[in-house]
């Protein structure tokens, strides 16, 4: 007969546990400081302005501008699926002036910021993170180093505020097709006056609701932005980092747009 197997040592899985969490809060704590140092770099310049203009509007094209089907197309589905299906039950009961009210929950307030921001995040924030990664590993943050410029200036802040002014953008594309084109196509499927349907949201959505989904946009970009930064940034000498820091940057970002959605959301309801 063997030798008995040893009991588990409570210390191993406390210190397991410890060491989870110490390295949980210092990466919380390093993507806070470069979150403030991207913050810190609005109206900073780090060339020319030619250049300036050139690298902004080539991350706004990427994030945003070649990003806009997809996102165009969710919200017309997502629309389409409201209009068409709750218009449908709420005329039995005589309540399609509710259809306003449920689209402002549903589209502008709840669902429409959090699947934008996660379809640029499916999108564009792994790509940041590899295009980062790929840019340390060729050797071209020393270059840009050894020629005096700051990496988190020069490749950090375009890709941040690009960010966030394409998620910006992309959220429009997504309210415009959930709600207009939503109903343009809702009519070949029912029967919905437009200025029905046009009072009722109107008449359901105030200052506070646009004020919490642009909070909500302006926070997933910035978060998602600084991880994907941050993770880009922390890529070491060898491919395999590289595929680390990818995945560990995507769930990263994933996980803190639904604790900030939560947030945001039990915030709102709360006030």
């Amino acid at each position: 007969m063997g030798n008995p197997r040893p009991l588990a040592d409570p210390l191993r899985y406390f210190g397991a546990f410890w060491r989870f969490w110490l390295a949980t809060g210092a990466t919380f704590i390093g993507i806070s400081a470069l979150f403030y140092r991207l913050l810190a770099t609005f109206g900073r310049p780090f060339g020319s302005h030619r250049l300036m203009i050139r690298e902004y509007a080539q991350q706004i094209y990427r994030l945003g501008v070649l990003g806009w089907p997809i996102v165009a197309l969710s919200g017309l589905i997502l629309g389409l699926s409201i209009i068409v299906y709750i218009a449908a039950q709420l005329r039995k009961i005589h309540l399609e002036e509710l259809i306003g009210s449920l689209l402002v929950i549903v589209v502008v307030r709840e669902l429409g910021p959090i699947l934008t921001a996660l379809l640029v995040l499916l999108r564009s924030g792994a790509a940041m993170i590899v295009e980062i990664g790929v840019m340390k590993l060729d050797r071209e943050m020393e270059s840009l180093e050894l020629m005096g410029l700051e990496t988190e200036i020069v490749i950090g802040a375009p890709r941040f505020w690009g960010l966030l002014i394409s998620l910006a953008i992309l959220f429009g594309i997504f309210l415009f097709s959930a709600i207009i084109g939503g109903y343009l196509f809702g009519q070949l499927l029912t029967d919905i006056y437009w200025q029905k349907l046009w009072r009722s949201f109107l008449n359901a959505l105030n200052w506070e609701d646009v004020i919490i989904s642009t909070g909500k946009i302006l926070l997933f970009a910035m978060s998602m932005g600084s991880i994907a930064i941050y993770y880009g940034l922390g890529t070491k000498d060898h491919w395999e980092s590289l595929v680390s820091q990818t995945s560990r940057g995507a769930v990263a970002a994933l996980i803190a747009l639904g604790l900030l959605n939560t947030l945001l959301s039990i915030v709102r309801y709360l006030v």
